[in-house]
């Protein structure tokens, strides 16, 4: 059968499992139906994650402008894989007022460019037609906030902007600034690790009153022993709000402030560290502040107190875990929860929360041997840990009978030492959605075992060794299509680093994943080895660096000679002595 032979709709649909900038490369200009179907029919979502300097380029000069009418969506990213992309972008001049149909735009780990600026920021959200807006780990270090209050003002102004996603870190830290006037389509707020206090709730919440949707994550200022200067009243401009969620909360006053001002909160979700709270305390709250609240989803960690002993611990945590034990939680509500303690430094640690568990890291104590767990709900209940993306697996705890209900399908990124047995697999049910991988080699025969690993992660970006006692050196001849960034430094059981010297270096040079490894961390013994990395590894984009011969009182500047002898294309940036970074 011939392509052409293929329906349209045939066609569409198969487009859709292609890149756009291989779609274009492939199909534009081939015939008139072709280019109808891409040019006149189609809709596109431009994410330029991943993409090469040479593709990017040729994307923009060539495709981009005859798609740009028709491009619903765009994901710009300047993270150790593109960098200064968002600067390349700047240079096409293509304004993005002729997006006329843009509906989604996210830029992706901005970094410190002084060449981003809010007026970047001001000209690429033109489309009135914008109603969604993604600012992810963006760092801009050399603009202080205040100074960004006329970029966070427009973005206020957007007429159709429903969902905001926003984090942010700026010069003296990620105050979110106030917007001064009032946005009247915004329905979904996030606000990622931001520094507050609790009465700017208040002054937010007014500037949006249509929001229906609210998730904050952040480090407060509040002092829950300074008594308040003020009240927090609702306001009938909140009480479209019924889901909240709230991260890394450290403050019983900022969550109180919340919960006072948003009354009509169906959904909760919440984490809370540092801050003891029994299941009569919950109950309080939510009939006093939340009495619409439907579904609850928690979790907690904090000091319980001296350890004493395994007998008075257990006795402590069943005193606790009985306040969950009521009517309230288990007959009218069917909340159940479990919790995990364990002994450290003569303290008892303590977690507890809801199930099923709703959050995307499962943190377990390293103390294996003093480890319990309980639940409220009965042994033929099973709940799931579906949300779980980040996990340290510890084959002495989960191989326990405690930790036998446990099952994990969804994890993005995974520490583990090895060997590892075979109940690994029986928790950690695929590895189809693994990202990032973090291994410690203490034995010759565990090299196999990764192998074994890396051949079932098919989507595996990142491979870093934290630790490694063998006298080879890291990534030995392993093999993986997906891998990219290789963190190679690890230390011994001394926690000293690995220094490559020459001979490594050309080795690793030669290796299957150094020959396509993008992203390259590692400590060298020579200046030399530097310059033979990046014009040993051709697909290589961006190189930190570790040198203990990169002194102050070095009379030839490490960074000076780097200059000298690499491409005007490449910038090196030293972030303190010894430690250095260089990108294309």
């Amino acid at each position: 059968m011939k392509l052409e032979s293929l329906s349209n709709d045939l066609l569409l649909d198969l487009f859709e499992l292609l890149d756009v900038v291989n779609l274009l490369r492939a199909f534009s200009g081939l015939n008139a139906r072709f280019n109808s179907l891409l040019y006149d029919v189609r809709s596109y979502r431009v994410d330029l994650r991943s993409i090469s300097k040479e593709d990017f380029n040729i994307f923009c000069s060539t495709y981009l402008h005859l798609i740009s009418n028709r491009t619903i969506y765009v994901r710009l990213s300047d993270d150790e894989d593109t960098p200064f992309q968002c600067s390349q972008f700047q240079s096409v001049d293509l304004g993005f007022q002729l997006f006329e149909n843009l509906r989604s735009l996210t830029f992706n780990s901005i970094s410190s460019d002084h060449s981003i600026d809010k007026h970047f920021f001001i000209k690429c959200c033109k489309s009135n037609h914008l109603t969604h807006l993604k600012f992810v780990d963006c760092k801009l270090f050399h603009i202080k906030i205040e100074d960004f209050q006329d970029a966070i003002d427009h973005i206020w102004s957007l007429p159709k902007l429903s969902h905001l996603y926003w984090d942010f870190w700026f010069k003296c830290g990620r105050h979110f600034r106030i917007p001064t006037s009032i946005s009247t389509s915004l329905k979904c707020l996030t606000i990622c690790k931001n520094d507050c206090y609790s009465y700017v709730f208040p002054c937010l919440l007014e500037k949006i009153p249509c929001l229906e949707k609210f998730s904050m994550s952040s480090d407060s200022y509040d002092d829950d022993d300074i008594p308040l200067s003020h009240k927090f009243i609702p306001s009938p401009l909140n009480l479209n709000i019924k889901k909240l969620t709230l991260l890394s909360v450290r403050s019983l006053r900022v969550m109180t402030a919340l919960f006072q001002l948003l009354p009509n909160i169906t959904r909760l979700k919440i984490e809370v560290y540092s801050i003891t709270l029994d299941g009569h305390q919950w109950k309080e709250m939510i009939v006093n502040y939340l009495p619409q609240l439907k579904h609850f989803q928690f979790k907690i960690n904090f000091n319980f107190g001296l350890s004493i002993n395994d007998s008075t611990n257990e006795e402590k945590v069943d005193q606790y875990l009985s306040t969950y034990r009521t009517p309230f939680w288990i007959e009218h509500r069917q909340w159940f929860i479990r919790c995990h303690w364990s002994q450290w430094n003569g303290v008892l640690g303590i977690c507890v929360y809801s199930l099923p568990y709703a959050f995307d890291s499962f943190h377990l104590s390293d103390n294996v041997s003093n480890y319990h767990t309980k639940s409220t709900c009965s042994s033929d209940m099973y709940y799931c840990y579906d949300s779980v993306r980040y996990i340290g697996y510890n084959p002495l705890l989960l191989n326990k009978e405690s930790f036998s209900y446990m099952q994990l399908i969804n994890i993005e990124q995974l520490s583990l030492e090895f060997p590892i047995d075979q109940h690994f697999f029986s928790i950690i049910l695929n590895l189809e959605n693994l990202l990032a991988l973090n291994v410690t080699i203490t034995k010759e025969n565990d090299q196999s075992q990764l192998q074994t690993l890396l051949d079932r992660a098919p989507r595996l970006f990142s491979l870093s060794f934290s630790s490694s006692i063998l006298a080879a050196m890291p990534p030995y001849p392993y093999t993986s299509s997906s891998i990219r960034r290789l963190d190679l430094e690890c230390s011994d059981p001394l926690r000293r680093h690995h220094s490559y010297d020459k001979k490594q270096c050309m080795e690793l040079i030669q290796s299957p994943l150094g020959i396509q490894c993008r992203i390259l961390v590692i400590k060298v013994e020579h200046d030399v080895s530097i310059l033979e990395l990046i014009y040993g590894m051709e697909n290589l984009r961006t190189l930190h660096v570790s040198d203990d011969n990169d002194k102050r009182s070095n009379p030839n500047d490490l960074v000076e000679v780097l200059k000298h002898y690499l491409p005007s294309n490449w910038t090196i940036t030293r972030l303190c002595y010894g430690h250095i970074i260089i990108k294309s």
